[in-house]
């Protein structure tokens, strides 16, 4: 996973802009080791697309990532009673059509 890095003043973020959001510099992208912790997170328990019911319950996790920015995504097929603040998670993607992968989160065991 990508994140960007100011070559400043050393401030990481996420999501992708086009200035430092510190200092104004141009970032750099930084790959980072693709784990942290789950801040929070919600349970989604209803869908109104059919084609997603299938997916419920799951849960959507905001991650501390380790080197430092706060991301968020999907936890798809993990039962939602192991989901808790504090989990440590990792990412990995599903190809998207256009070949960007999207990211989602699963336990680290």
């Amino acid at each position: 996973m990508l994140v960007q890095q100011c070559p400043a003043c050393g401030h990481r973020q996420w999501y992708p802009r086009a200035l430092c959001t510190e200092c104004g510099a141009e970032p750099e992208w930084l790959e980072t080791a693709g784990r942290g912790t789950v801040h929070t997170f919600t349970v989604i328990r209803q869908q109104g697309i059919p084609a997603f019911k299938a997916e419920l319950p799951y849960a959507v996790v905001m991650v501390d990532l380790e080197e430092g920015p706060r991301v968020f995504g999907a936890m798809p097929g993990v039962d939602v009673a192991r989901v808790a603040i504090g989990l440590p998670v990792e990412v990995y993607f599903v190809a998207a059509a256009d070949d960007t992968g999207v990211p989602y989160w699963r336990p680290i065991d």
